[in-house]
């Protein structure tokens, strides 16, 4: 997939734009404040319908303006080809989504269309702050290749709030029980989900090995550690590899949890298990690298983690995400920024770069500043 043309109208800076990028690599450059981040911020928030940066949507409209207008079109490259046209429209409290000119309510179907991986400074936030961002980072990820996961997700909150509400009465009706074994089934194919999800990326890490991770000098590896389940993750991984039905096996171990917690639920009034509380323990090495590592290994360790992200998207849908790469020169010294240059040239992928430098290399270079775009 790639993007042929952006427009904009009242997004952050840019009062309005037409951008069209070339398709594959784009270096954008310019002063800090110019607007580079802006620019992806919003071919991110275009195909995912949030920032990346963890901002309202109000935050994104242009100051003095009621409302912001995106639009994009894309080009499938895969097989089947194609084109498809985003639409995205805020004014106040109400938003509005088009896909290929038809105004859509299922976003779900709007969110399978075009896929982004980004890398920007506060990524390695995943590997270093609290379990929940992790969740998140791999849940969108599982959702990428896999779009039955998302909806899980929905529906295993929605079934955790009812039972949650339940266990505050004292969680010993008979319907409980009903709530209870439908908790279960949605819990253990999220975890099954997760689990696959890891088998795979763990081969996209070790194909990496050449270029990223091999910077590191020391490998990259992800256990899942379930919460409550009173297992660690390599015994989760024995469990769930190989079998038949894996989710029937991690319904018997969840099974077991809800047993054994059920009196400090009843005492809490809250669920003490499930995927809601797992964690994703990212290590290098021997070590976690939430602890054992560097802020340039955390950077280079999480940017491996995007990549191989990106390439499990391709193999699974069989079609390149789009890639954005957000101030790579202040976050990675020359060598290593060359190492993700030469693994980004083997991937097809469309790429958007951003620096305060010029950047060379074949591609499109844009020049910002002040919100308006050149080419250069």
């Amino acid at each position: 997939m790639r993007l042929v043309q952006l427009n904009l109208r009242h997004f952050r800076n840019y009062q309005a734009l037409t951008f069209e990028p070339a398709p594959r690599f784009n270096y954008i450059f310019g002063p800090n404040g110019s607007g580079k981040t802006n620019l992806l911020e919003a071919i991110h928030y275009l195909t995912r319908l949030r920032s990346f940066r963890r901002v309202s949507r109000r935050g994104m409209i242009e100051e003095g303006q009621p409302g912001m207008y995106l639009r994009g079109e894309f080009c499938r490259e895969n097989e089947h080809g194609g084109e498809v046209t985003l639409e995205a429209a805020v004014q106040g409290q109400e938003r509005r989504y088009a896909l290929n000119g038809e105004e859509v309510s299922d976003l779900l179907s709007y969110l399978d269309q075009v896929h982004t991986a980004v890398f920007f400074p506060d990524s390695p936030q995943v590997i270093k702050g609290g379990p929940s961002l992790r969740r998140a980072f791999f849940d969108r990820a599982i959702a990428s290749s896999d779009p039955s996961h998302l909806a899980g997700i929905r529906e295993y909150n929605r079934l955790l709030a009812e039972r949650n509400r339940l266990l505050k009465g004292g969680g010993n009706s008979d319907i409980f029980a009903v709530w209870n074994q439908r908790f279960l089934w949605s819990a253990a194919r999220i975890v099954a989900r997760r689990q696959r999800y890891l088998g795979a990326l763990h081969g996209q890490l070790a194909l990496l090995e050449n270029s990223l991770s091999a910077a590191l000098g020391r490998r990259i590896g992800i256990e899942y550690a379930a919460g409550g389940a009173g297992l660690p993750g390599e015994s989760w991984g024995r469990l769930l590899e190989g079998g038949e039905n894996p989710e029937a096996g991690a319904e018997a171990v969840l099974r077991s949890s809800a047993e054994r917690l059920a009196p400090e639920e009843r005492r809490r009034g809250a669920a003490q298990w499930g995927p809601h509380l797992d964690d994703f323990h990212i290590r290098l090495g021997a070590r976690r690298a939430r602890e054992g590592a560097s802020q340039g290994e955390q950077r280079l360790a999480m940017l491996a983690l995007v990549m191989a992200a990106a390439a499990g998207f391709r193999a699974a849908r069989g079609e390149e995400p789009i890639v954005l790469l957000d101030d790579l020169s202040s976050e990675l010294d020359e060598r290593r920024r060359a190492d993700v240059l030469r693994h980004l040239e083997t991937m097809g992928a469309q790429v958007f770069i951003t620096s305060t430098e010029r950047s060379g290399g074949g591609g499109g270079r844009f020049h910002i500043e002040g919100g308006v775009l050149s080419a250069r």
